[in-house]
């Protein structure tokens, strides 16, 4: 399965549910500050929101980031090498 960062983001996020930071770049084998980065961008693009409920931040995807990650797991899962 070959996805961007920006897509296996949200790809996590549809599978576990809302995650902070920290949980979302374990998962995507990222580093937290490139998560965060990316994070910003995909909340910019109107993918995902957060909500801080300190000291965490939890992030996770609104109904239009849920249809493009149910589209990206769709298209990834189908793809044969």
């Amino acid at each position: 399965m070959f996805l961007t960062v920006k897509q296996k983001i949200l790809v996590i996020l549809l599978e576990k549910g809302p995650l902070q930071n920290s949980q979302i770049a374990k998962r995507a084998g990222i580093t937290e500050q490139w998560c965060s980065e990316t994070i910003n961008a995909l909340h910019s693009e109107g993918l995902i929101e957060s909500q801080i409920i300190t000291p965490r931040r939890i992030n996770k995807l609104t109904d239009k980031g849920v249809e493009v990650a149910k589209r990206l797991k769709e298209i990834s899962e189908n793809l044969i090498w």
